[in-house]
């Protein structure tokens, strides 16, 4: 005889950890997780819950005007200069890093070499001794891209004498500045250095640069936006994966190069040979236009948006538009992803370094993983979890980037303007994509981390303090 516990079907509504949800399914039994979490911060979450009503309606217009902004921002590829002429304030002692700034004692050793590799190539030391005593003696400067308005990559090594792609948000007049991609091996994003990559270095600044300003100059630059919201539909979430963002730069910048007279034939093959062989020539692109952008609704009062996230390998920093410049900021995170060669575990791998996650800022990269399911099969997903992703990240944002329409999401764009009080109340936070960065340098994989709450707690603390008063 078959007892039942129920005279009827039971209906479960599980809240919490999902497994529990998952087991009750199992036994075919209807069950609906709810996805609650303890509060981040209890005070705090009070604090925001019984806001003065005039302070929620001021927060709620600054927010709705900046993501009109960002939706209108234009970003253009305009130039590609010497970091020297290209950055307002750079000098010719100073080398600029990813990340927040960071005293030389704590900075991590693959990022110190960069910069002493970068004080050999940029003729400001003859040996990494020498440089690593420079910096101490305080002859070489320091800087944190981020608070130069430029974007690091990875290591983000950038001396005064290598180039950097200008990207300007022309409905606003805003400028960015990113390095070009060298390649797997190079000095500015992997902080690496040996004869060859020199050799790479110099073509690129003495012979590529100057050609490739010249075109971008004599026809007014290339509309970077425009094709990121084409790679959106067709893959890219521009990031972690750029492939038809990078075919349609091709497309675009050979023809110039073929209408330009004045560059002889030999040079103008090499020059579409570099292209052609680097499929990531757009990526600093895409984190230059997403950085240009945001710049429209830094200082924003009453604001609530991240308008910059930025790693050292040390730690995470974020900036709120809100808050101007100043930094919030919690140890880096650890990537989960696939790693290239089974000679590496994640043990080689530093903590989250570089300053790409710009891109997120602006609803692109982890925010778009609807658009690139490609990306989520680096930590065993598929199309399912790359919606349920870009589902879940819209949640903690103002807004959505209507330029970027995903296929997946119902041809709406992914959310963006993360919304530090948002991240608080709901205790979700960001999801960045990524290249794993090796100790020793170089990048050995690719995936994704999961941020803390610290820093955006103490971002909404601050902000509570200067306007909630």
């Amino acid at each position: 005889m078959e007892y039942k516990m129920f005279k009827q079907e039971p209906a479960v509504i599980n809240i919490g950890v999902k497994p529990f949800a998952d087991g009750i399914k199992d036994q075919g039994v209807k069950a609906i997780h709810l996805a609650w979490k303890p509060p981040v911060d209890a005070k705090l979450c009070r604090m925001i819950s019984t806001m003065e009503p005039t302070l929620k309606e001021k927060i709620a217009k600054a927010n709705a005007e900046a993501i009109d902004t960002l939706n209108a921002a234009e970003g253009h590829w305009i130039g590609l200069e010497k970091a020297i002429k290209a950055i307002p304030g750079f000098k010719e002692n100073m080398i600029m890093h990813s990340g927040p700034p960071i005293d030389w004692d704590h900075m991590i050793g693959v990022q110190k070499r960069g910069v002493c590799y970068g004080a050999i190539h940029a003729g400001l030391a003859k040996t990494v001794e020498e440089a690593d005593a420079m910096v101490r003696a305080g002859e070489i400067e320091l800087a944190s891209c981020n608070d130069m308005y430029a974007i690091g990559a990875a290591a983000g090594i950038v001396t005064h004498n290598m180039v950097v792609n200008v990207t300007e948000d022309v409905v606003h007049g805003n400028r960015a500045y990113c390095i070009p991609f060298e390649g797997r091996n190079g000095l500015g994003a992997w902080a690496m250095w040996n004869p060859e990559i020199e050799k790479n270095l110099l073509e690129i600044e003495d012979f590529f640069a100057p050609i490739v300003d010249f075109v971008l100059k004599k026809y007014g630059g290339i509309n970077v936006r425009n094709i990121l919201a084409k790679g959106m539909m067709m893959g890219d979430e521009s990031h972690t994966r750029q492939a038809a963002c990078g075919n349609m730069l091709v497309s675009e910048i050979v023809p110039m190069l073929l209408d330009a007279e004045e560059i002889p034939v030999k040079d103008m093959k090499r020059v579409v040979e570099m292209f052609v062989g680097n499929e990531r020539w757009f990526h600093p692109l895409g984190m230059s236009c997403s950085l240009a952008s945001m710049r429209s609704i830094k200082g924003k009062e009453y604001c609530t948006i991240v308008t910059s996230i930025a790693q050292n390998g040390v730690e995470t920093g974020i900036k709120v538009a809100g808050l101007g410049e100043q930094w919030f900021k919690t140890a880096a995170p650890r990537f989960v992803g696939t790693l290239f060669s089974t000679q590496w575990t994640l043990e080689d791998s530093v903590p989250y370094m570089g300053d790409s996650t710009a891109t997120e800022t602006y609803g692109m990269g982890a925010f778009s993983a609807a658009a690139a399911p490609t990306v989520l099969r680096l930590r065993n997903g598929g199309w399912r979890e790359a919606k349920a992703q870009s589902e879940e990240l819209r949640t903690i944002c103002a807004g959505t980037n209507k330029n970027f329409p995903i296929p997946l999401l119902d041809f709406t764009g992914p959310g963006m303007g993360i919304d530090i009080m948002k991240v608080v109340e709901t205790g979700i936070t960001p999801i960045c994509h990524g290249g794993i960065v090796n100790k020793t340098g170089g990048q050995i994989g690719a995936g994704a981390a999961r941020f803390g709450t610290e820093h955006y707690v103490k971002a909404a603390y601050a902000f509570l303090d200067k306007y909630g008063k």
